[in-house]
């Protein structure tokens, strides 16, 4: 046991108060033979007596008396000095060394030295153990150490020594001992992984062994010196509990065992043992504790090995899918795992000590009895399948012996007693199938499979009998390429998935093809391994006649036998993924006949489809075999072209000279029935390549370029220019914004003053305007094109109508604006829906306006066609009281003999003759003539667009009525309006 602290040792300039200080029982060991020196000197009547012990040189000082204490410490090296042998009494003077004076004399100082006497004191065995050193400072007397008084000091002295030298060797024994049992307990602990430590009550301070040392892992001895340093080394989780225990430990002395885990510098935590006691005094007190840490991470790591191998084990045992059970050598139930229990219908504990036939009846028990007891004496493995009807199944039961008694196996095999009996009512069943059935052994390696089962409807559909077929590979019906093709990817789909389906052509025995589905599933021994084929075919001959039909009338024009639309928007995004490949440029050419509906009309729809028919064989004949030509329905017609060239101008002058021989062989005459009649297409295209990617809008720029070789009369050749595309973007997206305008009310009217000869003012025209949220202010040339298009113009024109309406309902409540009228603009789509009269008098009814004060105005391309309809609409609105104005006259269709029919109040002269009034005398003429046929109709006429007081000057010369213009006002919104007529400008009069 090692202290905590080690003692410091002693040096050669330590006094004796020094020692006193270190070792008390040195100290009075000193203390006598300082006595005894001074007895000798006393007795020899010198002034200083040394005492020394001899049985080593140079000599060991016991005690001096009359020295200083620095003498004192050199006396013995100036004795071995001053003698070279100690065994004879002699007087020194001086000394033997001329060299030692001055030692000697530096060791003497400050005492004058004379004389020096050394006086061996002789033992009963003769041998010197001890001497006197005698200092006489008094040269006159010499020592005299017969003197019986210092006889028998010195025999005292002897026996002093002898006492003392005794006592040495007892301790230097004791020493010994105690270190070799250090030794064998440090051996012990290290062998038992133990460290002891012990810890003083009174002081608090803790000693441990080097094996304590060992186990905590310190590289120094100082690190735990008490009680608390110790508790530290401990977890923090146990660190509480432990110093508790040792509290107690210390106060009552109630000792303790436990299992606890330290921390280790350096290393991971440690398992200890930890155990301590106390140690009572004489009187009963506690006066130290004491204990022992033992590693025991072995052992704990051992046990928790141990409790997972159990663990394992049992959860090995529980998740044996089949039941699983050990019997004795008596067959008793000694284990049953969680299956067994299921199986056999009852828990472990009812279980557990029973012999295994107990529940079972009289046959049963005994058959299985006589199994297992086969098995022990055997020592080899038995089994057995029977029905157990207590738990209702077929059971298989297999014994392995081992030395305990036997493991015994449990399996349902219900399942498979059924599955036999359903396998011969399936083989009987499959070979009266009627569809083909036909089973395949897999070919190990590069083998192929071999036929080993076929039903009777394979013979029957096939040709083959079974003798013919079993042994040969499918091949042997499957010897075209294509079926070979189809053969070789299901193959290839089995090895990813357990069940193929495929549709091939299958070859009988005389040669015919026939059309068979097939379904191939696999028969596997194990996951890797697959063992069978079984294929199941079922003649579909009929079913593939009927879809190829079916296919082609899904794909195939029906009247022309063209690619439709579905198949050349197939064909064509192949021919778009062909030319990002290639790099080749292509064309697409759409064709529309011109007038085609009037040939229906005039000699019918059958002749009709006559020239449909002719118009593709010519189209056909006139492309390259490779080039595709559809029909997309009705009379318009498609040919695509690819592989033009890889330069685009190459490439367009290709797909021109392409369009001119179609334009040229389809003008040809074409024979109907004995009637010859000319048709003349137009013909729109567009080319591609690799940067188009949306077969939609590929079509959609020919059909663009289509229209625009229509507009430009028909009967001729437009490519596809980005403007256009441009042109309808703008619309579309103006006709989505036309519709939020209508939806959210965005819309609003200006009112542009009309004024007669003299300047009063007699009405407004309505004009619509587009506050659009985010281009401002639009005017009706940039949306009403656009709302004709789509349709808008009806909303937008019944809200203007509506609005204008409300408009001259607020009017006709005040004096000065009761007598004036509001034009409004009628498109020729508005005027032509069946319910624009009934619209026009529920607006009338709905704001209770006098129906001369609303006046209509009309366009003369209403003129152009359905005369009839539009003079009995005018007429049930002339009928109603509205006015009626025909726009725009002298540019459209209007004839006299027409325009004397008309129920018309008044014509407007279109301001592109009035701007040139002043400069043309065609436009003079014009707006002469224009007046003149008004006033021979009793009409009123107005000139609009009037911008200079000479330009009304003119009119009004001419007989003009009245005038509409910026010389009188800009259209103006209706606050600004009503301003200006309650503070008209110079030259306009308001009459009240």
């Amino acid at each position: 046991m090692r202290s905590a602290s080690p003692a410091p040792t002693a040096t050669p300039d330590n006094t004796a108060d020094t020692a006193a200080a270190n070792d008390p029982g040195e100290f009075a060991q000193r203390g006598g033979f300082d006595r005894l020196a001074g007895w000798a000197a006393l007795h020899a009547g010198v002034a200083a007596a040394v005492v020394f012990d001899t049985l080593q040189w140079p000599p060991r000082m016991l005690g001096s008396h009359g020295l200083a204490p620095s003498t004192s410490a050199g006396a013995s090296q100036a004795v071995a000095t001053l003698l070279t042998d100690g065994a004879q009494e002699c007087r020194v003077s001086e000394p033997a060394s001329p060299q030692a004076w001055p030692h000697l004399e530096a060791w003497a100082a400050p005492m004058a030295l004379h004389n020096l006497h050394w006086w061996p004191l002789p033992a009963a065995n003769g041998r010197t153990t001890t001497a006197l050193l005698l200092v006489n400072t008094d040269p006159q007397r010499p020592c005299d150490t017969s003197d019986p008084a210092l006889q028998a000091l010195a025999a005292h002295a002897l026996d002093t020594v002898a006492l003392m030298q005794r006592c040495e060797q007892i301790e230097l024994r004791n020493t010994q001992i105690l270190r070799e049992s250090e030794s064998r307990l440090n051996l012990t602990e290290h062998t038992a992984g133990a460290g002891s430590w012990s810890m003083q009550v009174g002081s608090g301070e803790l000693v441990h062994s080097d094996e304590f040392a060992t186990i905590l892992g310190l590289t120094d001895h100082r690190q735990v010196t008490s009680l608390d340093s110790m508790v530290q080394r401990y977890n923090p989780e146990w660190r509480s509990g432990i110093r508790q225990r040792l509290e107690r430990c210390a106060l009552s002395g109630e000792g303790f065992d436990e299992e606890l885990q330290i921390m280790v510098e350096g290393g991971a935590p440690k398992w200890v043992r930890t155990v301590s006691s106390a140690v009572r005094g004489i009187d009963g007190e506690i006066v130290r504790i004491q204990g022992a840490i033992q590693d025991i991470s072995a052992q704990k790591q051992a046990q928790q090995d141990t409790l997972r191998l159990a663990m394992r084990l049992t959860t090995t045992l529980a998740s044996i899918t089949e039941a699983f059970v050990t019997l004795d050598r008596q067959c008793c139930f000694t284990y049953l795992n969680q299956e067994s229990e299921r199986l056999l219908q009852k828990t472990t504990a009812d279980l557990l000590g029973q012999e295994v036939w107990h529940d079972f009846s009289g046959g049963l028990a005994e058959r299985l009895k006589d199994k297992l007891t086969r098995s022990l004496n055997t020592n080899r493995r038995v089994e057995l399948e029977d029905f157990f009807p207590t738990l209702g199944k077929w059971m298989e039961v297999r014994a392995y012996p081992f030395a305990e008694g036997l493991a015994v196996y449990f399996r349902d095999v219900t399942e498979r007693r059924r599955s036999q009996e359903q396998l011969m009512l399936l083989e009987t069943s499959v070979s009266r199938l009627n569809d083909i059935v036909a089973i395949a052994e897999t070919g190990a390696g590069s083998q192929e499979p071999r036929i080993v089962f076929v039903n009777d409807a394979f013979q029957q559909q096939t040709g083959y009998t079974r003798a013919e077929v079993i042994g040969q590979t499918p091949r042997i019906l499957l010897e075209l390429d294509p079926a070979m093709t189809h053969l070789n990817a299901l193959v290839a789909n089995l090895q990813h998935n357990q069940q193929a389906r495929t549709e091939l052509m299958v070859r009988r025995k005389n040669g015919a093809l026939f059309w068979v589905e097939l379904e191939v599933v696999t028969v596997q021994a194990t996951a890797e391994e697959v063992t069978h084929w079984v294929a199941v075919g079922r003649d579909i001959t009929q079913r593939k006649t009927a879809e190829d039909m079916i296919r082609h009338l899904a794909f195939y024009d029906a009247l022309t036998d063209l690619p439709n639309r579905q198949l050349l928007l197939d064909r064509l995004q192949q021919a778009l993924a062909a030319s990002a490949r290639t790099g080749q440029f292509g064309a697409l050419m759409f064709i529309d006949l011109d007038n085609f509906k009037i040939l229906n009309d005039t000699l019918g729809h059958h002749m009709g489809d006559q020239l449909l028919q002719k118009v593709a064989s010519r189209l056909t004949q006139s492309v390259r075999k490779s080039d595709m030509v559809a029909r997309l329905g009705g009379d318009e017609f498609v040919v695509m072209v690819d592989d033009l060239s890889t330069d685009a101008e190459a490439a367009a002058y290709k797909a021109r000279a392409l369009g001119e021989k179609v334009l040229k062989t389809l003008r040809e005459p074409f024979q109907l029935n004995g009637h010859q009649h000319f048709a003349t297409p137009s013909i729109g295209v567009a080319s591609f390549n690799g940067d188009h990617n949306d077969v939609g809008e590929l079509l959609k720029q020919a059909d663009l370029a289509m229209y625009q070789a229509k507009s430009m009369g028909r009967n001729t050749l437009c490519f596809f220019d980005p403007d256009m595309q441009a042109t309808v973007s703008i619309n579309a997206a103006v006709s989505s914004d036309l519709r939020i305008g209508l939806r959210e009310q965005q819309f609003l009217l200006h009112y542009q003053p009309q004024v007669d000869r003299v300047g009063v003012v007699t009405g407004v025209e309505a004009l619509v305007r587009w506050n659009h949220p985010v281009r401002g202010m639009r005017w009706p040339a940039e949306f009403i094109p656009v709302a004709e298009d789509t349709g808008l113009i009806l909303p937008l024109g019944q809200w203007v109508l509506e609005t204008a309406c409300e408009q001259l309902a607020i009017w006709a409540h005040r004096p000065q604006t009761a007598s004036l009228s509001i034009a409004v603009n009628v498109s020729v789509r508005q005027f032509r829906h069946p319910d624009f009269v009934d619209m026009v008098m529920a607006a009338i009814k709905r704001t209770g306006i006098r129906p001369h004060r609303l006046k209509l105005e009309l366009t003369e391309s209403l003129l152009a066609d359905r005369m009839e309809i539009t003079i009995d609409k005018m007429g049930m609105l002339k009928a109603l009281g509205v006015t009626l104005s025909l726009d725009d006259f002298g540019v459209g269709y209007s004839s006299l003999s027409v325009l004397k029919r008309l129920p018309l109040d008044q014509l407007k002269i279109d301001k592109g003759f009035v701007a040139d009034v002043l400069t043309d005398p065609n436009d003079a003429a014009i707006s002469r003539a224009i007046i003149a046929l008004a006033q021979s109709l009793s009409l009123q006429v107005v000139a609009e667009g009037v911008e200079t007081q000479e330009q009304r000057d003119f009119l009004a010369y001419q007989g003009c009525d009245q005038f509409q213009g910026h010389l009188f006002s800009k259209p103006l919104p209706i606050e600004e309006l009503d301003a200006m007529l309650e503070n008209p400008t110079s030259g306009m009069v308001v009459m009240g």
